[in-house]
Parts: structure tokens; sequence; C-alpha cells
């Protein structure tokens, strides 16, 4: 398999993750500022703030106003992290590796693409919005699902593997970080636990599909440290960081030399072990999860110097 070949099949199956991702994130967004009384200090912009966007707002965009941020997130092919921009790279990736993907694979990004793109004034008007987000979400999925049941599990689909589950990690590790910081600010403010910060873990874990899960392991009241570590210990779960990290472990012994991107995420679940002596909203949990960020994109970068950009040797 050519390394641009699988390169590019890699960051299908990322862009496909984060168009998933990004739209989870918009509605429940949505439905978290219905939910919560104004009184509660949660904003639009918290949405760019997640997805790490702040200089590009900045510079693009005047104030932070609901249209503002979902038209940053969702609609502006300038930005590299947008839905929009995400699904058109889904495309290009997906149209120039037809060859060694199933057709119904290519068909089925291409139509979702030209949906959206006839639809993406929809991403204006809340309730139409929220329509248009859940139909991505099912055909992001409907399209997992696809390539599980209809590929062979080879190395096409190792790395389409390897680029679902970092991608995943990382979105996860953000969303927490964003929900202990509002419990942080609420702390700091009230000096004591919030009554809304059930709501916030509700809809937080609704937008990783994690809630029913969560509360089938979980029979008491909504607890953002049981949150927490559910969403990066839990071995069983498809969207914790553990099990995402565990399965990438797996999937690359079945690839060629795997030891450098396997050493880094061996101390990466050694840390993860040590989040059960970390509180919500305390800056350690922030540090924390910005080191687990920072990681990610260093296993990111071993993928290239292995596999996809390797240094010749003379």
């Amino acid at each position: 398999m050519l390394s641009k070949v699988a390169e590019r099949v890699y960051w299908l199956a990322r862009y496909i993750e984060r168009i998933e991702n990004t739209a989870r994130l918009a509605k429940v967004h949505s439905q978290l500022m219905l939910d919560l009384p104004k009184s509660v200090k949660l904003s639009w912009y918290d949405l760019v703030q997640i997805t790490g966007n702040e200089d590009y707002y900045a510079e693009n965009y005047d104030s932070r106003s609901e249209q503002n941020c979902m038209n940053m997130l969702l609609k502006d092919r300038n930005n590299s992290s947008s839905l929009m921009s995400s699904l058109w790279w889904a495309r290009e990736n997906i149209r120039t590796t037809r060859d060694i993907l199933p057709r119904e694979a290519w068909i089925h990004i291409n139509e979702l693409y030209i949906m959206v793109k006839n639809h993406q004034e929809d991403f204006g008007v809340r309730a139409k919005r929220n329509a248009l987000l859940s139909t991505i979400i099912r055909s992001c999925q409907a399209f997992t699902g696809m390539l599980e049941g209809t590929m062979s599990h080879n190395e096409t689909y190792r790395f389409l593997k390897l680029g679902m589950l970092i991608e995943r990690a990382d979105m996860t590790t953000r969303l927490i970080d964003e929900g202990g910081l509002f419990v942080a600010q609420e702390q700091f403010e009230n000096e004591e636990e919030s009554p809304f910060d059930a709501i916030l873990w509700a809809n937080l874990l609704r937008s990783v599909s994690a809630y029913f899960m969560y509360r089938q392991q979980y029979q008491t009241e909504i607890s953002g440290q049981e949150v927490l570590h559910f969403l990066t210990q839990d071995k069983d779960f498809a969207r914790s960081v553990s099990y995402c990290l565990g399965e990438m472990s797996f999937i690359m012994r079945k690839l060629p030399n795997p030891e450098p991107m396997q050493n880094a995420l061996e101390l990466l679940q050694k840390k993860i072990s040590a989040e059960q002596k970390l509180n919500i909203g305390s800056n350690e949990l922030h540090q924390h999860l910005d080191w687990i960020q920072r990681e990610l994109s260093q296993i990111n970068g071993l993928l290239y110097d292995n596999w996809f950009n390797p240094k010749q040797v003379a």
C-alpha cells in the first residue's frame, strides 16, 4: 500500500469523525443553551474555544453572536476545522482513493456533500439547523457501519480505524475540558456546586452518545467526577479515551514497525490512570487534558514519520 494512499485513507476517517463530532457538538450546545437559565454564563463562543479556533475567530469575526459562531463552526470553508471544510476534504480524499474502497462509500459521501452544500443556509436557522445536523450525524454513522460491514479488515481498513480513533479521543478530551472549565467558573463565582452541573454533564454525555451507556453503569445522579472517569478510563465504551487508545494499540500490531507509536500509546495510557486523583474544575485536570491532546498530536506525528512520510535511510 502506497504511503500517500494510506495517508488519504487515514484523513478520510479523521474528517468523517470530525464531521460527526462537530454536528453533535453544535446540536447539543444549542439544546444546552435552551435548558440552562440566562443567569448561567454559557455562550455560543464556547464552541469556538472547544475546537481551538480562538485566533481564527478573532481575525475573521467581530462579535460573539450565535450566527457568527455557528457560521465559523459549520459553514466557513476558510476555517480548516469547520464542518463544511471537513466534508469537502473527506470527499476529496475518498474521490482519490475510490479504487481501494467500496463504490458505495464514494456514492454515500458524495451525496452527503451535495445535500449539505445545497442546504447549508439551514445552518442559520436554529430549527432547520438541528434537523440538518441530525441527518449529518446519521449519515456519518451509516458510513462507518457500511465500511465495518463491507470491507476486508486489511491495511486499508486499519488506517481508517486509526484515523477515526485518534480524532474521537481528541474530541472527547476537549469536551471534558470545556465542562470542567465551566464548573470551575461556577464554583469560583458561587463558592458551591451549581444546581445546573447535572444538566451540563447530561448534555455533554449526549454530545458523544454516551448518555445511555453512562446511565446503565451509574444509577445515581449524574456526577462530573463519574463522567470524567467514564469518558476517559472506561475500557468498554467505544468513545472513551482509554478504549480508543487500546484499539489503536491493537490495530497497530498488525502494521509494520509499530513500536514507536505503541510505546507512546502505552505511556499515555499509564498517565490517564492518574485521572482518578484529579478533580473536576481543577487546574491540574485542565493541564492533564491539554497534555493528552499534545500526546495525541505527537502520536499523529509518529504515524507520519513511520508510515506516511518515512525518512529515507542512506
